[in-house]
């Protein structure tokens, strides 16, 4: 028997290195969204899903569905996002740079905010398991306008299954000029391909 388990251990270690593609997931997360405006603030929780695949060699498309109620107002907010993505080639240990437009749309009960959002984006390979990333874009919405950045890390706990956390805040104005902020943190797992 423990030679068996020390067979199936040394088989997988070889497998326990090799870098995964972020161009190709699926996740699930736990989101935590926070609003700040007009001088006040309300949080919730909340899960979304996202997902990314190739469609050629330095292309991919993504989407994401996330959803959160808001503690003190049981306020809903939803955001779904879709778009398409390029980056440049992959080279061994060297960061990639990315760009993506989105189609976003950001829900707050009954009001909906449509529109789209265009980022730049670095990755960087800090080891084969684990990848930070950060990215900048500016969001056009129906009524309001803003930049958005992100932060992040994901860890290959093997080929096909990781962890990842990942800080969003979208800094947004209206018409009127009256901003708010609208910052989302995500924990979460992924499936890899």
């Amino acid at each position: 028997m423990n030679k068996l388990l020390l067979g199936s251990a040394l088989l997988a270690l070889p497998f326990a290195g090799q870098a995964s593609d972020p161009f190709q997931k699926l996740s699930a997360y736990f989101v935590n969204t926070e609003i700040e405006a007009n001088g006040g603030e309300d949080d919730g929780s909340g899960f979304g899903i996202s997902g990314a695949a190739r469609v050629a060699d330095q292309a991919y498309v993504l989407g994401e569905y996330q959803s959160a109620e808001l503690d003190d107002s049981d306020v809903d907010v939803d955001q779904l996002r879709a778009g398409v993505g390029f980056h440049t080639a992959p080279a061994s240990g060297s960061p990639m740079f990315y760009g993506q437009g989105e189609f976003v749309s950001i829900e707050l009960d009954d009001e909906e905010q449509d529109g789209f959002g265009v980022y730049g984006g670095i990755l960087f390979p800090a080891t084969e398991q684990l990848h930070l990333y950060g990215e900048l874009g500016y969001l056009t919405l129906d009524d309001l306008d803003g930049l958005e950045f992100s932060v992040g890390g994901a860890f290959d706990i093997t080929p096909n299954f990781g962890l990842f956390a990942e800080y969003r805040l979208a800094s947004l104005e209206d018409d009127n000029d009256d901003d708010g902020d609208l910052t989302d943190v995500k924990l979460g797992v992924s499936l890899l391909f």
